[in-house]
C-alpha cells in the first residue's frame, strides 16, 4: 500500500525483526492531564485492553451503559492489535453507575471525576514498550541511534492512521474531487491483501457492487460497511450514505489524505536535504515545552528574519522543522510549495479542501517534520524497546528506522 513514505533517514544497515507477533508485544500507555475535581461532571475511567480499536470500545461501552456514543470522550485512538492504556470520559455517570461493567479484554479502573471532558490537547505523549522478535542486536542499535541523533527522526504518520487495508486516504481524496461514488465503494468494498479471509468477498462486491450481496455475505463486524449498503438499499445516494457515517469517522477520510500529502512531502524534504535539522527562509517551525520533563508540541511560526534563532532553538532541542497539513487556510510557501504539485497529481487544488460540508472539509494546520525523542532515553533490553513519544507520533515510525522492513 502507498502511505507516501519513500526510504528512510539513515544508512545503517537493518536490524531486522518482526513488531505485533501478539497483542501484549505492543504495549502504549497513554501520559496524560487529568485535572480531576471532586465536584466533576464526567467520570474518568483508565482501561487497559487487548485487540481493541477505540471506536468499537467507545461503542461497547455505550451499549453496556445503554447510552449514547457522544457522552463517551478520549485524548487520542489507539492500535488494535496492541496493548494499550487509555484513558475515557463519560458525561453524566457516577461512579455507582459502573459498577459492574465489565467487557472482554478489558480492565476497567474509575479513577476520580473531571469538570470538562478529555480532549486530543489533553494528551501530551504516550510511553512504548515493544518487542522486536528476532531483531540483530548489537553496533546496529547504537550506530542507527547516533545518525538519528544527528539527522532527526521522520514524523511520518504511520499505517494506524491509514486504515487496516490502508484506504482510509483513498476514500479522503475521491471525497475532495466529488466523486462521492467511488469513494463510496472504495471504502465498502476495495480488497486488500491484508485480509485474507474477505479477499474474495470484497473482490464479488467491489465488482457487481450490489448491496443485496453485501449485505448478505459481509460478516455482522463490519458494521459501517453494512450501514453504508443498507442505506443504498433504502434508496439512499452514496453522498447520502457517506453522510449518515459518525462525524469522526467522515472527518477521518479528510485527514488521513491531508497525512498522505504530509508524508509524500517529508519524503521529498528528506531525499533532498538528507536530514531534518535545517530550517530555511519561507519553512515553518514547530516549538516544544517539557510537562513531565517530556517534549510536547507547542505553537508554529513561519522562519523569516528569525531564521538564525530558530536554528539555534533546534539545536538545543527547543524547536523542530514543520511542514504544513495542507487545507483550505495553508498556504505552502518557499520549499513547501511542493505540496501544490503532489495535490495536482490527484486534480486537487487548495481550495478542494472548502466543501459543502464540514466533516468532509478541512482548514489545514502544520505538524513536526521530526519527532523529538531523547535519543539517550531511548533504550533496548533484549528484544524489547522502550521509549516516550509526544502525542501524535507514532512507535512503528521510530521502529522503522531501526528494523527497516
Amino acid at each position: 500500500m502507498d502511505l507516501g513514505i519513500r526510504g528512510y533517514i539513515t544508512k545503517t544497515p537493518a536490524m531486522g525483526g518482526e513488531i505485533k507477533k501478539e497483542p501484549e508485544d505492543f504495549y502504549v500507555e497513554e501520559i496524560i492531564d487529568l485535572n480531576l475535581s471532586e465536584d466533576g461532571n464526567f467520570a474518568v475511567l483508565r482501561v487497559e485492553k487487548k485487540n481493541w480499536e477505540t471506536l468499537k470500545f467507545v461503542r461497547a461501552i455505550a451499549k453496556k451503559l445503554g447510552i449514547s456514543q457522544k457522552r463517551i470522550s478520549f485524548a487520542g485512538t489507539k492500535d488494535k492489535r496492541a496493548l494499550t492504556v487509555q484513558f475515557f470520559t463519560i458525561s453524566g455517570i457516577k461512579k455507582e453507575d459502573l459498577e459492574g461493567l465489565s467487557i472482554r479484554d478489558a480492565k476497567i479502573e474509575f479513577v476520580g471525576y473531571s469538570r470538562r471532558e478529555l480532549r486530543l490537547g489533553d494528551l501530551l505523549g504516550n510511553f512504548f514498550r515493544v518487542r522486536v522478535v528476532g531483531a540483530k542486536n548489537g553496533e546496529i542499535f547504537w550506530k542507527t541511534k547516533e545518525e538519528l541523533s544527528e539527522k532527526g527522526i521522520p514524523n511520518f504518520f504511520g499505517e494506524q492512521r491509514f486504515g487496516t487495508r490502508g484506504i482510509t486516504h483513498e476514500v479522503g481524496k475521491l471525497i475532495l474531487q466529488r466523486n462521492y461514488s467511488e469513494a463510496f465503494w472504495t471504502f465498502v468494498a476495495k480488497p486488500s491483501d491484508v485480509e485474507e479471509e474477505l479477499r474474495k468477498i470484497r473482490e464479488e462486491l467491489w465488482n457487481c457492487r450490489d448491496p443485496i450481496y453485501g449485505l448478505k455475505e459481509l460478516p455482522k463486524h463490519l458494521n459501517y460497511e453494512r450501514t453504508l449498503l443498507q442505506k443504498l438499499r433504502e434508496g439512499k445516494s452514496e453522498k447520502e450514505a457517506l453522510l449518515s457515517l459518525p462525524k469522526t469517522l467522515k472527518m477521518m477520510f479528510i485527514h488521513a489524505y491531508q497525512s498522505y500529502i504530509f508524508n509524500r512531502l517529508l519524503s521529498q524534504r528528506i531525499e533532498e536535504f538528507g536530514e531534518l535539522k535545517t530550517v530555511i527562509e519561507g519553512d515553518w517551525a514547530c516549538y516544544l515545552t517539557y510537562k513531565t520533563r517530556k517534549p510536547s508540541f507547542s505553537g508554529f511560526t513561519r522562519v523569516e528574519l528569525n531564521r538564525s534563532r530558530v536554528n539555534f532553538l533546534v539545536k538545543e532541542n527547543f524547536a523542530v522543522l514543520a511542514l504544513p497539513l495542507v487545507g483550505y487556510e495553508t498556504k505552502p510557501e518557499g520549499w513547501s510549495k511542493i505540496a501544490l504539485d503532489f495535490l495536482a497529481e490527484d486534480n486537487l487544488e487548495i481550495s478542494d479542501f472548502k466543501t459543502e460540508h464540514k466533516e468532509f472539509s478541512s482548514s489545514g494546520s502544520y505538524r513536526a517534520a521530526s519527532i523529538p525523542v531523547e535519543i539517550t532515553e531511548l533504550k533496548l533490553e533484549g528484544e524489547f524497546f522502550e521509549f516516550y513519544l509526544p502525542a501524535g507520533c507514532y512507535g512503528t515510525v521510530l521502529l522503522r528506522e531501526f528494523i527497516k522492513s
